[in-house]
């Protein structure tokens, strides 16, 4: 089902694209965007609304042509990749699908500061990743998954109320910081973080239903 918010979204100019004198469907809404080079980067400046977006690559890109994506209706997906070392989309507001970012090999970074919700979210696998801010999110509508980061220090998640599923911060042997101060409900919540303060452990535990 395309979220209603879509729906609202598309009626909207969806991109500017340098290239639309040539016809191509770069912005589209029904399809999923792959990115793999930085030419394929370049034929998505300007969208506002993509279908879907994949990002993986071998090569280092720069993502900055992406400023002005707001939404995308199906799921945002990072990796497998392995010279990219942030990733910032900082307009990106709404994800009706799921965002995983998973198997990054050189990625130190995720930035997405105004998304408010997504579907569900996965961050696994990544060897270096060291920050996670999602400091706009308020609600994720099925698990939010932080799993073997092993380099992950600090994980911002300050304005999230609320997770329909499971919240499960594992595999974290780095992290200090993990901030959810808005947090009263998630389904059930699994942590293995041993750095992370006592305080902020129990936290994160307590937003989950007694036995």
């Amino acid at each position: 089902m395309i979220p209603r918010w879509f729906a609202v979204a598309v009626t909207l100019p969806a991109c500017v694209p340098p290239h639309a004198a040539r016809g191509a469907p770069a912005c589209s809404t029904d399809g999923v965007a792959v990115v793999a080079s930085q030419r394929d980067v370049a034929r998505l400046a300007g969208c506002r609304v993509l279908g879907g977006l994949v990002i993986r690559t071998g090569a280092a890109l720069d993502l900055s042509p992406l400023a002005a994506l707001t939404a995308v209706a199906g799921d945002l997906v990072i990796g497998p990749t392995v010279a990219i070392e942030s990733v910032t989309l900082g307009a990106l507001g709404r994800i009706g699908g799921a965002v995983r970012v998973v198997s990054n090999g050189s990625l130190q970074g995720l930035y997405l500061t105004q998304l408010t919700d997504a579907g569900g979210i996965e961050v696994a696998g990544n060897a270096v990743i060291a920050t996670v801010a999602l400091p706009g999110l308020t609600a994720v509508h099925g698990a939010l998954q932080v799993i073997d980061n092993p380099a992950l220090e600090a994980l911002d998640l300050s304005a999230l109320t609320a997770i329909d599923q499971e919240l499960v911060v594992t595999g974290a042997p780095a992290l200090t910081v993990a901030l959810a101060p808005q947090l009263q409900r998630a389904a059930a919540v699994q942590l293995d973080a041993p750095k992370l303060p006592p305080e902020l452990a129990r936290a994160l535990r307590s937003v989950a239903p007694g036995p």
